[in-house]
C-alpha cells in the first residue's frame, strides 16, 4: 500500500510541476503530510515521491535533442559533468519535500 501512495504522491508532484512549476513540490509535499498520520512517514514518501517524479521527468526530457544541448551548457558553465547537476535537482527537490512535509506535521 504504501508503495501506491509514493506512486500517486509522484504523479501528483510531476503533474504539479508541469503544469504550475517546481513551486508546486512543496505545497503538494505539505498536503500530503498534513493528510496522512505521522506514523505512516509521510516524510519518507513525500522525499522518495518528489524524487522519483522528478528523476522520471528528467529521464523522459533526456530523450529530447535539446536536453543534450542543455546538458553541454551546463557542463560549460559548471565544472563537473551534466549527470552531477541533475543528481543534485533531484536531491534538491527530494530536500524541498522532505521539508514541507515535516513543517505540515509539526502544524498537524
Amino acid at each position: 500500500m504504501t508503495f501506491v501512495r509514493i506512486l500517486v504522491l509522484a504523479v501528483a508532484i510531476a503533474a504539479g510541476t508541469w503544469f504550475l512549476g517546481w513551486w508546486s513540490v512543496p505545497f503538494i509535499a505539505a498536503l500530503y503530510a498534513f493528510t496522512r498520520p505521522a506514523e505512516t512517514g509521510p516524510v519518507r514518501d513525500a522525499a522518495i515521491g518528489a524524487a522519483l517524479a522528478w528523476g522520471a521527468m528528467l529521464g523522459w526530457h533526456a530523450t529530447n535533442p535539446a536536453f543534450g544541448r542543455l546538458s553541454s551548457a551546463i557542463g560549460g558553465i559548471f565544472p563537473v559533468p551534466a549527470v552531477v547537476v541533475m543528481f543534485i535537482a533531484v536531491l534538491f527537490v527530494s530536500a524541498l519535500a522532505a521539508a514541507a512535509a515535516r513543517v505540515a506535521m509539526k502544524r498537524a
